[in-house]
């Protein structure tokens, strides 16, 4: 089969000091949006629900206990304690006792070792519950060993071209990509220098954690000039790797709809460069180390931000053609493809060749008997979709990393705002029209406001045609 590969350099974005109050805290923030109109009436959060599991952990912690210790005295192994021993880490979790969770899920993971080997895969509902309390401990770093601990041991259970592995290397990439968002995005306290001076990029190259060596090697002109791996992302590179890795275990048994995500999930990787530029241009502050440098003009020339455009459109284009190539294909999917390669030009501002990919979707869709007020409904969300639809953008469930396991989700406030999009899907008109109060209320309005500014939308669509939308108010609730 036919593979793509990503080719294009991913960078990490700019740090800046508008940035800079309580970020650890804000790591896991999340926004969800709802309608103004409709936001009293959208129960997002009860909390009797909350109250209730409360009440629950409290009660079954010492009947938990007592069935633990009983089983404890029999010194003989048992399957089922693995599983007592969880449930008390789940209740230990859901009264906010992190610390001792762990300990539990650690132990349950121990357990389930001793009894089935060390490849076993028992012990995975454990380290997978654990991810929560080190989010919540925002601990990344953590949370990426048993990530990788968790894909390692499914290498070693199952085939590389298996359902599983497909499962496997998406969950992976996805923890990778919510790190990314974590650290580089919200916790300004965590985020990495990656502006590297000359001296940082002179130890890596010659392996010497020495300032005369450094310098000596600066000196006699050993040390090269800024390159893209100087600024790259590992946690970036990693997926890229993963993807590949993925792609070369294509076989005649891999699914069109696996190859389509594969294709569709480089197309994300590579619009990080592009979110990157764009948050540099609305966080800019002067740096006398960086301004003006040489990295500075690798990290937002046109030349980058152009391999990043392209290394997306050869794969929606690779997604577009493996999905015409297939007989009997739905409508509904080409047109699909069709409205990711329009998303994708629109989002680096490439407005022709977006509205003509627009016009074939909606062609597509007419063809197959739909009319335009019906396509229009459709393509007519109450809540604006940031383009392209295949990325990933910050405080989202997709960057949430790991937050989808847990099975009740509160929220701390909302802030309801304002905005327009116009017919090229830029925001406009920001305004706040009011918000919950906490200690992060205003750090949190400012990350909201500058991920509104640098996304783009899909504007409205008429009869395939791009039009502004009018004023959309939205209220958008937050958990962190």
């Amino acid at each position: 089969m036919k593979t793509i590969k990503l080719l294009a350099p991913i960078f990490c974005f700019l740090s800046s000091p508008l940035l800079a109050q309580n970020d650890a805290a804000l790591s896991n923030l999340l926004f969800t949006p709802v309608p103004v109109s409709i936001a009293d009436n959208s129960v997002l959060v009860s909390e009797g629900i909350l109250d209730d599991a409360r009440r629950s952990a409290e009660e079954n912690i010492p009947r938990l206990m007592e069935r633990i210790n009983a089983a404890e005295m029999l010194e003989l192994p048992d399957p089922d304690q693995v599983q007592r021993i969880n449930t008390l880490g789940l209740a230990l979790q859901t009264l906010g006792r992190h610390e001792e969770a762990l300990e539990r899920f650690a132990e349950a993971s121990a357990l389930a070792v001793d009894i089935h080997g060390e490849g076993a895969l028992e012990q995975i509902p454990s380290l997978e519950q654990s991810i929560l309390s080190h989010l919540a401990l925002n601990e990344i770093d953590a949370v990426t060993e048993k990530e990788e601990f968790i894909y390692a041991l499914r290498v070693e259970n199952f085939a590389a071209d298996s359902p599983e592995m497909y499962s496997a290397m998406t969950n992976l990439a996805d923890w990778y990509t919510a790190a990314y968002f974590k650290i580089n995005y919200l916790d300004n306290s965590r985020r990495q220098n990656i502006r590297s001076t000359t001296t940082q990029r002179a130890q890596r190259q010659i392996g010497i954690e020495g300032g005369n060596a450094s310098m000596q090697a600066i000196a006699d002109g050993s040390v090269r000039d800024v390159n893209i791996n100087d600024v790259i992302d590992l946690r970036l590179r990693k997926i890229d790797d993963l993807y590949e890795e993925y792609q070369e275990s294509y076989t005649s048994n891999t699914t069109l709809n696996i190859a389509v995500e594969v294709a569709r999930r480089i197309a994300r990787l590579a619009y990080h460069a592009e979110q990157e530029m764009n948050l540099e241009r609305y966080l800019n502050d002067y740096d006398p180390n960086y301004t003006g440098s040489r990295e500075e003009a690798v990290r937002n020339s046109e030349e980058r931000r152009d391999e990043s455009y392209n290394s997306g459109e050869r794969a929606l284009e690779y997604v577009a053609d493996l999905i015409a190539s297939v007989e009997d294909i739905s409508a509904q999917q080409l047109a699909l493809a069709m409205l990711d390669l329009a998303d994708w030009d629109l989002a680096y501002g490439r407005s022709a060749s977006a509205r003509e990919y627009y016009r074939v979707a909606y062609q597509v869709l007419r063809d197959d008997n739909f009319n335009d007020a019906s396509i229009d409904a459709a393509l007519a969300p109450t809540i604006p979709v940031p383009i392209p639809r295949i990325a990933a953008f910050p405080a989202t469930p997709q960057t949430a990393g790991g937050q989808g396991l847990s099975q009740i989700q509160s929220f701390k406030g909302y802030i309801d705002i304002s905005f327009t999009i116009d017919e090229l899907g830029n925001a406009s008109g920001i305004n706040f029209l009011g918000s919950t109060e906490d200690e992060n209320s205003n750090r949190i309005q400012n990350l909201l406001e500058t991920f509104i500014r640098m996304n783009k939308y899909r504007p409205l669509l008429q009869g395939g045609e791009l039009n502004a939308m009018t004023t959309m108010n939205l209220r958008y609730y937050y958990n962190y």
